[in-house]
C-alpha cells in the first residue's frame, strides 16, 4: 500500500480522535458552567439564610405563610354530607311548613292553567306584572316571579289557550274566544258566500 493513500482504519482512527478532543473540551466547558453556577448558587443560599435571619428580627411573617393562610381564606371547605349525629346550629324550617307545600305542590293545578283562568275572568287583556300580581294574590302559598308567570303564559299561547298581542312597546295576554257551534257554520257560510 502506497503511503499517500490513508487507509479506511487510518480514517476512522482521525475521526475518533476529533471526536475525542470535541467531547473533552465540551466537558470541560460544561464543568466550568457548573462550578460557576454552583458558586452562584452557594451565594445564593447565604443571602437567603440572612434575609431569613433579618425577617426573624424584624418579627414578619414570611411570604409564602401570608400566601398559604390567604388562599386558605379563600378556598371554601369540601362539602360532606350531614349524617344524623351531626350537630348543626343552622334553623331547620319546620317540618309541617315543608309537607304543607309538599302537599299543595301535588294538588295545586299547574301555573299554566292558574294563568289561562285569570284571563278567562277578564274580557280585555292582561300584562304580565298584572297575572302575576293577581296569582300572588289569589295562590299566596306559590313564589312567583313574573318571568316564571312569563313563561307560563308563553306556554298557553303555544298550546292555542290564550293569545298574545303587542300593543306599542307592551305585550298583553288574553284568552282565545271559542266560538259556539252555531255561530261556527255561520261563519263558515260567510266566507263561501263572498
Amino acid at each position: 500500500m502506497p503511503e499517500g493513500n490513508p487507509t479506511l482504519q487510518s480514517q476512522y482512527a482521525k475521526q475518533v480522535d476529533a471526536d475525542l478532543e470535541r467531547n473533552t473540551r465540551e466537558q470541560e466547558h460544561i464543568r466550568s458552567e457548573a462550578a460557576a453556577l454552583q458558586a452562584q448558587l452557594e451565594e445564593l443560599q447565604k443571602d437567603h439564610e440572612l434575609l431569613e435571619t433579618l425577617r426573624a428580627t424584624l418579627g414578619t411573617p414570611s411570604v409564602e405563610k401570608a400566601k398559604a393562610a390567604a388562599k386558605t381564606a379563600t378556598v371554601p371547605k369540601a362539602r360532606r354530607t350531614k349524617t344524623s349525629t351531626d350537630t348543626d346550629k343552622r334553623p331547620r324550617p319546620a317540618k309541617a311548613k315543608t309537607e304543607a307545600k309538599a302537599k299543595a305542590s301535588k294538588t295545586a293545578p299547574p301555573l299554566r292553567e292558574l294563568v289561562v283562568a285569570v284571563l278567562a275572568g277578564h274580557q280585555e287583556p292582561r300584562s304580565v306584572a298584572e297575572v302575576a300580581q293577581e296569582l300572588a294574590q289569589a295562590h299566596p302559598e306559590r313564589t312567583l316571579s313574573v318571568t316564571v308567570v312569563r313563561n307560563a303564559l308563553e306556554a298557553s299561547v303555544a298550546k292555542n289557550q290564550s293569545e298574545r298581542t303587542k300593543q306599542q312597546k307592551s305585550v298583553y295576554y288574553s284568552t282565545i274566544k271559542k266560538e259556539s257551534p252555531a255561530e261556527q257554520p255561520a261563519a263558515a257560510r260567510s266566507t263561501v258566500d263572498a
